[in-house]
């Protein structure tokens, strides 16, 4: 079963918050500081209102999500914007996935975690999977490169890329779901992704 039609199905009947959707007034106050919200996002275009609405759907459902990107591309950012739909009891924020937080993420060392929000640092969602099996090996995970593969698959549901270019924007350029093993590699399809010639998504 595909994951879109898996997330449909557990969502079904529960009804979708359409927040991102409703307009408001926002009171803009001098020297205060205001994180930025999906709908902030959605206007300065880091996302469209599908990708949105995806990820918020995900969200919802649980899923474990790992964003990735260089410095400055905006992970932080969409990490605290997308925490707010999930209930306070619940949240699991990692933080940067590196270290002894990839032992937390992947051998649930502490307890059973399910339905995170991590960052880390890579070139694309495909080097974000490389850098954990490194990670792993760095950490002195005694497991053969294969059971290492089967458990970041096992565990990482979804990869959201930021790119952030000369100008300065900031842009998901991919969301990617990890569907599996294949053979000895893990297999990525990427659900979103940017047309850099355009600036559109499909």
């Amino acid at each position: 079963m595909g994951l879109l039609k898996q997330i449909e199905q557990n969502n079904q009947g529960q009804g979708i918050d359409h927040k991102l959707y409703k307009s408001a007034r926002i009171s803009i106050k001098r020297n205060l500081w205001k994180p930025l919200e999906l709908q902030d996002l959605i206007r300065n275009g880091t996302m469209s209102k599908e990708m949105a609405h995806f990820l918020c759907t995900c969200v919802k459902a649980r899923l474990n999500i790992v964003v990735s990107g260089g410095t400055g591309a905006g992970k932080s950012t969409l990490v605290n914007a997308l925490s707010t739909y999930i209930p306070q009891e619940e949240r699991n924020i990692i933080g940067d996935v590196r270290g002894k937080n990839v032992r937390e993420i992947l051998w649930n060392e502490n307890k059973k975690i399910q339905g995170f929000l991590a960052t880390g640092h890579s070139s694309s969602p495909s080097n974000m999977i490389d850098r954990l099996e490194i990670i792993s090996y760095l950490e002195g995970v005694n497991l053969a490169i294969m059971a290492i593969r089967e458990k970041i698959a096992d565990t990482i549901d979804i990869i959201v890329h930021l790119s952030r270019s000369s100008n300065g924007l900031r842009k998901i350029t991919k969301i990617t779901e990890v569907q599996g093993i294949k053979g000895e590699n893990i297999v990525l399809r990427d659900i979103f992704t940017i047309n850099t010639l355009e600036g559109s998504y499909y």
